[in-house]
C-alpha cells in the first residue's frame, strides 16, 4: 500500500521557506544595477512578507487581505507621501490603473506608468511566492526553479553591468541545499519514516550544508582555465552595432553612450545609458577632462604629436609638458580638492582631472605616468596598469575676468601655432566662409569665441541624438552638420566650433571626459556629492588665450559650462543732469489767436492725438501678438530672472509651481494619472536630467510639512531650478 504524503514539521517548513526566500530574492538583487529601480529593499520586504503569510497557513479569507493590504501599503510606500489609513490616496490609484487599463487594451506597453508596473510586479511577486510554497512543499521538486536562476543571473553576468561572481555561488549553495532536503524528504517518505522524530536537522542538513560550502569555497579560490571560446559578447555588439564611444560613434545600428578612446570616426545615432561610473566629492563644480586631441582629419579626431611619457610625482603632479599645460604661470588660483569613489567593475586605469592637480592621494605602491600629448595621467602598480577604486586630489581652479580674456592678443607660443591651427586640405570652403562672416564684427579674440560658442544656439542648430547623420567618404563631418543636418550632440557642436575658430587663427583643441553629474547631497566638510554615470560623457572646447592658457567652452545646446570668467563690473555712468529751463515769457496778450484759429489748432490736435492712440493700440495689439506667438522664446528668461533674486519661505513653492507651468506651455504634459513623483521621473528623462526628482521631493516635503520651511530656496535648489528650465526646448 502507497504511503501518504507527510507534511513536514514546522522546523522542516521554516527551513524550506528561508531558502526559498533566498533563492527568489537572487531574481530581486539585479533590478538596482540592470533598471531604474532605485531602491529594491520594498520589494524584497513584500516578497518576505508573503512567505511568513503564507508559512502560518492562514485561511484564505484572512491570508487574502492580509496580502492585498501589504502590497497597497508597499505601493502606497513608493508613490504617496501622505498618511496611509487617510486614503486620500485611493483615487489616484484607482484612476492610474483605469488609465492604464485603456493602454492594456490597446498593447500600449510603453506608454504604462510607473505606478501600474510596480503594481503589476507586486503582483507577479504574490503569484511566484504561491508557486513557490507549491514547488516546496506539495511537489517537493525546485530543480527547474533553480535551473532557470542560474541562467538567468548567467545571462545578466554575462550582457548587463551586474557582477553575478558572489550571485553565482550563492545560488548554486541554496539551490543544491534545498534539492537534497527535498530529496532526502521523499526517501524518508517513500521509505515510511517520520519527519516529526529522530536528528534530521543535525544527520542530513549539517552534513549536506557543509559539503556544498566546501565545494563551493574551493571553487571559488581554485585556479580558473583560460576560455575555451571567445567572448561572444564582442561579437553579438558589433553585429548590432552597440559599443561604447566619446558620446556616438559610426555603425550600423545605435551606439551606447560612454568614454571610448577610439574618435576617428564621429558621427551616427546613439543611445543613453544611465549605468553609474563613479561618485565625486568635491567642493567645486567644474568637467572632469581625461584627454584631449589636437588633429582633426575631416572624418573625427587623433593625436598626431608623438606621445612622450612623463613620470608623475603624487606630491607634484602639477609638472607638466608644453602640450599638457593648462594654465599658465601667475594666475590667481583656488584651491579645491576631490574624492572619486569607482562603483564596482567599473573603475578606470586612469584619473578623472578636475583641473590643475597639487597632490594626488591613493594607494601608497601607486605610480603615475602623463602621457604628453593627450594629457591624459595613468596609473601603474608593479609596473603594469591598475584601476583604482578609489582616490584623492587637492587641485586649483583659475580665477578669470572677462577683462584678462580680452586683453589677450593672438601672441602664440610656437608649439600652439604648429599643432592647434591644424585643418584638413579637404575641408570646404564654405565651412572657412562661413568662420569669417561669424567672426568678422568682433573686436577681441574673446568676442570672437563668445560668438562662436553662441552661434548654434541662435541659429537653432539642434541636438539629438537619434536623427545624426554620418559623413560619406567625400563628406566632411562639421561641413555636413553645420550645412546639411544642423542636428547633432556634444561632438558635432565641439569639433565644428573649433574647425571655425581654427579657421580664422584662433587655436582650438578638443577635450573629452564626463560633466559634473547629478547631485546627490551635501557630504561631509561641505563636499557635494555627485553621481556620475555613462549619459555624463561629454566633449567640449579649450581655446588658448596668451598669458592664460587653454580656457574651457561649451557650445552643446542644453550644456551649461561650469567654468565662467567673472563679468566686467563696470560703474554705469549717472545720467548727465539736465540743467534749469529759464521760464518761457508770457506772450503778449496781443498776439494770441483768433478763436476760429484757436478751435481749428484745437480739432486738429485731437485729430493728430486720436491717429496717435490708434497707431499706439495697434503697435500694443502686434507686440502683443508677437509676444505670444514667440512666448517660448522669452518665458524661459523671463521666469528665471523674476525669481533669481527673490526670498522668502513661499519663494520656493511659486518657483516650482511656475516650472510646472512652464513645462506645460513647453509641451511637456503631465498625464492626468500622473502622481508628482511619477511626472519628476518622466520630466527627467525628457530632459535628460535628475534634477526634476530632487525639487518634486523638495516640493512634497513642504507640501506635506506642518511648517513651511524658509531655506529651500538655496544656491542649489536655485541652481537645479534655473538648469531645467534652461534644458527646455522653445
Amino acid at each position: 500500500m502507497q504511503q501518504s504524503k507527510q507534511q513536514p514539521s514546522t522546523l522542516h517548513t521554516l527551513v524550506l521557506y528561508g531558502l526559498g526566500f533566498l533563492l527568489l530574492w537572487e531574481w530581486l538583487r539585479p533590478l538596482k544595477d540592470i533598471t531604474t529601480t532605485d531602491d529594491i529593499n520594498i520589494f524584497v520586504m513584500y516578497t518576505m512578507f508573503l512567505f511568513i503569510v503564507t508559512y502560518f497557513q492562514l485561511p484564505f479569507w484572512i491570508s487574502f487581505p492580509v496580502k492585498l493590504g501589504a502590497l497597497l501599503y508597499a505601493l502606497h510606500s513608493l508613490y504617496f507621501f501622505d498618511v496611509f489609513l487617510s486614503f486620500k490616496w485611493v483615487p489616484y490609484l484607482l484612476e492610474d490603473i483605469s488609465y492604464n487599463l485603456t493602454l492594456f487594451s490597446d498593447q500600449n506597453w510603453n506608454e504604462m506608468t510607473s505606478l501600474s508596473r510596480s503594481l503589476l510586479f507586486f503582483i507577479l511577486l504574490w503569484l511566484v511566492s504561491y508557486l513557490m510554497h507549491y514547488w516546496l512543499i506539495q511537489t517537493r521538486r525546485i530543480f527547474l526553479f533553480f535551473l532557470i536562476t542560474v541562467i538567468y543571473i548567467s545571462i545578466l553576468d554575462t550582457f548587463t553591468v551586474y557582477d553575478a561572481k558572489l550571485a553565482i555561488i550563492r545560488t548554486v549553495f541554496i539551490g543544491l541545499l534545498l534539492i537534497g532536503i527535498l530529496r532526502m524528504m521523499k526517501i524518508i517518505e517513500t521509505e515510511g519514516f517520520s519527519l516529526l522524530k529522530g536528528k534530521f536537522p543535525v544527520l542530513w542538513v549539517a552534513p549536506l550544508s557543509g559539503v556544498i560550502a566546501l565545494s563551493s569555497v574551493l571553487g571559488y579560490v581554485a585556479p580558473k582555465a583560460s576560455p575555451l571560446w571567445p567572448d561572444p559578447v564582442p561579437f553579438i555588439q558589433n553585429l548590432s552595432g552597440k559599443e561604447d564611444v566619446g558620446e556616438g560613434g559610426k555603425g550600423s545600428g545605435i551606439a551606447k553612450i560612454g568614454y571610448g578612446e577610439n574618435d576617428s570616426q564621429l558621427g551616427g545615432p546613439f543611445e543613453f545609458d544611465y549605468t553609474p561610473i563613479f561618485k565625486t566629492y568635491d567642493n567645486a563644480r567644474h568637467y572632469w577632462r581625461i584627454e584631449t586631441k589636437e588633429f582633426y582629419t575631416g572624418k573625427g579626431w587623433e593625436n598626431k604629436i608623438p606621445t612622450t611619457a612623463v613620470p608623475v610625482d603624487a606630491n607634484q603632479p602639477s609638472a607638466q609638458t608644453d602640450y599638457t599645460k593648462i594654465w599658465e604661470e601667475g594666475l590667481e588660483m583656488e584651491d579645491n580638492t576631490a574624492r572619486i569613489e569607482a562603483e564596482k567593475g567599473k573603475e578606470y586605469s586612469f584619473l578623472m582631472i578636475p583641473g590643475k592637480l597639487t597632490k594626488i592621494d591613493a594607494d601608497p605602491d601607486t605610480t603615475y605616468q602623463l602621457d604628453g600629448v593627450k594629457g591624459k595621467i595613468s596609473t601603474f602598480q608593479n609596473g603594469g596598469e591598475v584601476k583604482l577604486s578609489s582616490y584623492s586630489m587637492n587641485y586649483q581652479l583659475p580665477v578669470l575676468k572677462e577683462e584678462q580674456l580680452k586683453e589677450s592678443t593672438n601672441s602664440y607660443p610656437q608649439y600652439v601655432t604648429d599643432n592647434y591651427l591644424q585643418l584638413p586640405e579637404t575641408l570646404p570652403q564654405r565651412v572657412r566662409d562661413l568662420a569669417a562672416e561669424i567672426t568678422a564684427d568682433q573686436p577681441t579674440i574673446y568676442d570672437k569665441v563668445k560668438t562662436v560658442e553662441g552661434y548654434f544656439a541662435k541659429e537653432a542648430y539642434g541636438y539629438n541624438t537619434i536623427e545624426v547623420g554620418v559623413p560619406e567618404d567625400d563628406e566632411d563631418y562639421v561641413d555636413q552638420f553645420l550645412f546639411e543636418t544642423r542636428k547633432g550632440y556634444c561632438d558635432n557642436f565641439s569639433t565644428s566650433m573649433i574647425v571655425i575658430l581654427r579657421s580664422v587663427g584662433i587655436p582650438a583643441r578638443w577635450v573629452k571626459g564626463f560633466t559634473p553629474g547629478t547631485f546627490e547631497g551635501m557630504g561631509d566638510g561641505g563636499l557635494r556629492e555627485y553621481t556620475v554615470t555613462n549619459a555624463n560623457a561629454h566633449s567640449w572646447v579649450e581655446v588658448y588665450f596668451s598669458g592664460i592658457g587653454w580656457v574651457p567652452f561649451e557650445p552643446t545646446r542644453g550644456f551649461d559650462n561650469p567654468f565662467q570668467p567673472e563679468e566686467d563690473k563696470k560703474e554705469s555712468a549717472p545720467a548727465a543732469a539736465v540743467p534749469d529751463q529759464p521760464d518761457k515769457p508770457e506772450k503778449d496778450l496781443n498776439d494770441k489767436k483768433s478763436a476760429s484759429s484757436e478751435t481749428k489748432s484745437f480739432a486738429s490736435m485731437l485729430k493728430t492725438a486720436g491717429y496717435a492712440a490708434a497707431g499706439l493700440i495697434i503697435l500694443l495689439l502686434i507686440a502683443a501678438g508677437l509676444a505670444y506667438l514667440f512666448r517660448r522664446k522669452w518665458l524661459r528668461q523671463y521666469t528665471i530672472w523674476r525669481y533669481k533674486r527673490k526670498q522668502g519661505s513661499e519663494t520656493f513653492e511659486e518657483a516650482f509651481e511656475r516650472l510646472l507651468w512652464l513645462l506645460k506651455v513647453y509641451g511637456i504634459r503631465r498625464q492626468p494619472a500622473f502622481t508628482l513623483r511619477e511626472y519628476a521621473l518622466y520630466v527627467d528623462r525628457a530632459l535628460d536630467t535628475k534634477d526634476m526628482k530632487i525639487l518634486a521631493k523638495a516640493y512634497e516635503g513642504v507640501q506635506f510639512s506642518p511648517k513651511k520651511q524658509t531655506d529651500l530656496w538655496n544656491d542649489f535648489h536655485r541652481e537645479l531650478w534655473e538648469n531645467l528650465i534652461k534644458r527646455i526646448r522653445p
